[in-house]
Formats: C-alpha cells, sequence, structure tokens
C-alpha cells in the first residue's frame, strides 16, 4: 500500500459518494473519513444521512457524529482532526478514503491552510454586526474592501465570510493573498479526488426520494428532540433537514411545508456543490454518477497507483 496516496470521492448531496467510497474502502482495505461539514455532529443522523451502524461495520468510518452540537467546531479543527485520521490510517497501512460534500474542508486538506492569525476584538465586533445587521450586510462589507473575494468565498456561509472580512482587514492585503500563502498538511501526498455529477434533473428526483425516506425514518422525531435540547444551537438553526422545522415546532408552518423547504434548500446547496466541483479540485477526474462502470473504473485508476 502507498502511504503517499489519499484517494477522496466528492459531489453533490445525493449524488451516490457514499456508495462508492464504501465500495473503495472494501477493495483497497481503506478507511472512510468525513468530509462534510453537517455529519461531523453528535445525535444528527438522518437529516445528515450518515452512515449506518450497518456501513460502519462492513469498514471502519472516522470523523462522523463526533462534535457535540453545541460547540464551536472550524475549519481549522476540522483539518486536524482529519490529519491525525489520515496519518493513523497510513501507519496502519491502509487507504484513507475521503468522503463528502463539503469542498471547503477538501481544499484545506490538498491545498493548506492560510496563515493568517486571528484577532479576537475584531472577530467579536464582526459577530456583533452580523448578529445586527444580517449576512447580507457583512456580504456587503467583504465585497467593499475585497471584491475578488465575493468568487472566492463560500457567501452563504456568515462564518467564512466573517473570517474572510477578519483576514482582510486584519492583514491589509486580498483575501486570494492568504489563499495563495499557505500550510501545507500534507506536502508529500498524492491525492487523488474523484467528483461525481449527475444530471440536475434526476439529481431533483433523487433528493426528493431521500427526503421522502428521511421522514419515513423519523427526522421529525430526531428534530424535535435535538430542538428542545439545543434550542439555541446556532449549527441546528443553519443545518438543511433540520433548519426547516423550526417554524413548524413554533406553529407557524404545517409538516408539508417543511417538507417542501427542505426540497427547495437542499436543491440550492446541491447547486452551489455543483458549482463549486466544476472548478474544483483543478486534477479532479469527474464521472456521471449514471454510469454503472464508474467503480471499476476507478479501480483501475488506483490499482496502477498503487502498484
Amino acid at each position: 500500500m502507498s502511504n503517499s496516496l489519499i484517494a477522496a470521492v466528492l459531489g453533490p448531496t445525493a449524488s451516490g459518494k457514499s456508495k462508492i467510497a464504501l465500495q473503495i474502502a472494501k477493495e483497497f482495505n481503506g478507511v472512510i473519513i468525513n468530509c462534510d461539514s453537517r455529519q461531523l455532529y453528535q445525535e444528527m443522523f438522518i437529516g445528515t444521512a450518515s452512515p449506518t451502524e450497518g456501513d460502519k461495520k462492513i469498514v471502519p468510518h472516522k470523523l462522523f457524529n463526533f462534535v457535540q452540537l453545541d460547540s464551536d467546531f472550524s475549519g481549522a479543527d476540522y483539518a486536524a482532526n482529519a490529519k491525525i485520521a489520515i496519518e493513523k490510517a497510513q501507519k496502519e497501512n491502509k487507504l484513507p478514503v475521503l468522503c463528502g460534500g463539503t469542498g471547503f474542508y477538501y481544499d484545506l486538506l490538498a491545498e493548506g491552510q492560510g496563515v493568517a492569525g486571528k484577532d479576537e476584538l475584531l472577530n467579536q465586533k464582526l459577530q456583533e454586526i452580523y448578529a445586527e445587521k444580517g449576512l447580507n450586510h457583512i456580504v456587503e462589507m467583504l465585497g467593499e474592501k475585497d471584491p475578488e473575494a465575493l468568487s472566492i468565498v463560500d457567501l452563504q456561509n456568515p462564518r467564512r465570510v466573517l473570517r474572510a472580512l477578519e483576514i482582510v482587514i486584519t492583514t491589509g492585503k486580498p483575501f486570494s493573498h492568504n489563499v495563495q500563502n499557505k500550510i501545507k498538511f500534507f506536502p508529500d501526498a498524492d491525492f487523488c479526488p474523484f467528483v461525481l455529477k449527475m444530471d440536475r434533473q434526476l439529481l431533483r428526483e433523487r433528493i426528493k426520494i431521500r427526503i421522502d425516506q428521511m421522514f419515513e425514518m423519523g427526522l421529525k422525531t430526531e428534530a424535535e428532540s435535538l430542538f428542545k435540547k439545543y434550542p439555541d444551537s446556532k449549527t441546528f438553526a443553519s443545518t438543511i433537514g433540520y433548519q426547516e422545522f423550526i417554524p413548524h415546532f413554533k406553529g407557524d408552518c404545517d409538516l408539508d411545508e417543511v417538507k417542501q423547504r427542505i426540497g427547495f434548500s437542499t436543491g440550492q446547496y446541491a447547486k452551489r456543490q455543483e458549482t463549486w466541483f466544476k472548478k474544483r479540485p483543478s486534477d479532479a477526474i469527474t464521472f456521471n454518477a449514471e454510469d454503472k462502470e464508474i467503480f471499476s473504473k476507478i479501480s483501475s485508476i488506483l490499482s496502477k497507483k498503487l502498484k
């Protein structure tokens, strides 16, 4: 087993990543390492489509459902934990298989982390502005100070917009400067990213089927339990599949509307993922998710790399 090879299965939600990653890990003595920002959290199983106990018995799974829901967990925290998991797999002569749809997390591992430090006082001030005036306002602030950053940063994620603003203000330089000057976590690694793409209409249909299945599995009960336990959780209130229940629990909408909202939010999220993965990773090998020969093609590629 090559100790430098790190495989990754990436792409939009509901495209079949987990199935392919499981096949790879079975075939190549691998460990599946989470690369999804929501599957990190404890107790959020159904709504995040986390791996089943059955899947976990087939191959080892790492960094799934281990962070407390009321904890702050940054990209840097993810990278530090992923580094430990990857290095442990390599020491055990197992193939690390990253799996998820959070492209930012993959970029952190493959491309490195920006070197800019933190300014806690500035961060607190920006947090207060965000709490008072909302996401659109801080996006406008970022655009005024660094227009180019708007094409780099995930503008739907308040934490990343705030961090970009902090970096631009603190360093006095464009956010892209911090992106270009990075500390590499795996300077000698051979990353092999596979990206799944799917016809948008088919993806919508798969998303609808998945949401129906989640409701059948007890998503409402799971969401209600978490809402009662963590009423002030920012993570709960910003996670698709859970945040849409909040108006329902307050008596403002019925379950059919909740389901519709989840479908809409998931579809919008999938579009953003598709946009991200069209350009990144630059060395990605892209497959049509409907291709029945995906695994055999991936297997052939990995076999050659592992010789």
